[in-house]
This record gives C-alpha cells, sequence and structure tokens, in this order.
C-alpha cells in the first residue's frame, strides 16, 4: 500500500491504518529520537504525544506523499518544543545515545582483523568528535536514507547547511581514516 493510500486511510479514520502507520514508524521514531534528544522519557513522552494528537487531529491533517518524513519532522518538532518550553537540553545526553548507536554499528559490522578493528576504533573516536548536528545528519542521510532536502526539513534548516553538515561530517571520517591507514603501512614498513 502506497503512503498516500495509507495516510489517506488514517485520515478517514481507519483504525487499523493508524495502527499500521503506528507499527511501521515507531521504532525508527524511538531510534532518530534518540539522536535529537538523549532523554528517553522526552522521547517516549513526544512519540506518545504525537500519536494522539494525529488521531485526534486526522480530519485536520494535509496528505503527505511521506509518512515518514512527516513523522521525523513532527516529533524533532515535538522534541525541539518540549525542551524549550522546560529550559532544558544536556549535550552529554546526546553525545552518549550518538555513541550507543555507534557502537551497535560497529558491533554489527565489527571486522576480525586487528588493522580493521584499530580503523574502526579511529572512526568512532573521529565521528565522536563530530558536531551532535554533523551527527545526526550523517545517521539520516546514510542509516535512514532521507534525501538531503528532507534532512534540511527534518533538522530545520535550510539546504546548503544540511549539505554542509554532511560534507563536512564525511570530510572528517575521510581525513581520519586516511591518516589511520597511513600509519598502518609504515608500521609494516
Amino acid at each position: 500500500m502506497l503512503d498516500t493510500e495509507l495516510w489517506n486511510e488514517f485520515r478517514g479514520g481507519d483504525q487499523k491504518a493508524f495502527q499500521r502507520i503506528y507499527q511501521l514508524y515507531v521504532r525508527d521514531l524511538l531510534s532518530y529520537g534518540c539522536k535529537v534528544s538523549g532523554n528517553t522519557q522526552l522521547i517516549e513522552d513526544s512519540i506518545h504525544d504525537l500519536f494522539i494528537e494525529l488521531w485526534q487531529q486526522r480530519k485536520n491533517l494535509s496528505e503527505t506523499d511521506s509518512i515518514k518524513f512527516y513523522l521525523f519532522r513532527s516529533l524533532r518538532n515535538k522534541i525541539n518544543h518540549s525542551q524549550r518550553k522546560d529550559l532544558f537540553y544536556n549535550s552529554t545526553d546526546i553525545h552518549n545515545a550518538w555513541g550507543n548507536a555507534d557502537e551497535f554499528l560497529i558491533e554489527s559490522h565489527l571486522i576480525e582483523t586487528e588493522e580493521k578493528e584499530k580503523l574502526l576504533r579511529q572512526l568512532r573516536n573521529s565521528y565522536d568528535l563530530l558536531s551532535p548536528r554533523q551527527q545526526q545528519a550523517l545517521n539520516l542521510r546514510f542509516y535512514l536514507h532521507f534525501n538531503n532536502e528532507e534532512i534540511a526539513q527534518i533538522m530545520g534548516v535550510n539546504y546548503q547547511s544540511a549539505c554542509k553538515f554532511i560534507y563536512s561530517g564525511l570530510k572528517t571520517l575521510r581525513e581520519a581514516v586516511r591518516i589511520l591507514g597511513v600509519l598502518l603501512i609504515f608500521r609494516f614498513l
């Protein structure tokens, strides 16, 4: 079923369509929420509130070609609004949430050789040095497969800024890998 059809059925009051939307996207929303804020309770509450408001406001919602995009953007706005309202923002929590996601990815793709393990460790250390916005942009682009225009809208920045976050983050990571590769070569000479 196309996003448009599912969304329109939901807007028409179909509870099964609403449940299907929830089932399809709740895990991705939780994962994305951890990239926006390290406050798990805030993320869960925001997702809960988002779906309650969606159901209550379903008749007033506009059409969408991408439910995922709509939900991600709405969740980000809801989390940001809550953070501003509560004057709560802890960059350490965001850093830790990104670190956990990064460790999961590394563990799932861990390569057996010692040299490659060193390369991955250096890459992780370099990733941790990226700004939270660069990390968020890279996650949206390469793990959640949004295009640059959607990333800009989700992050609340202009298109050029989103491209800059992605480009500068990749450039930093490539440089870290290149330097470590050169060091590994010299080690074996």
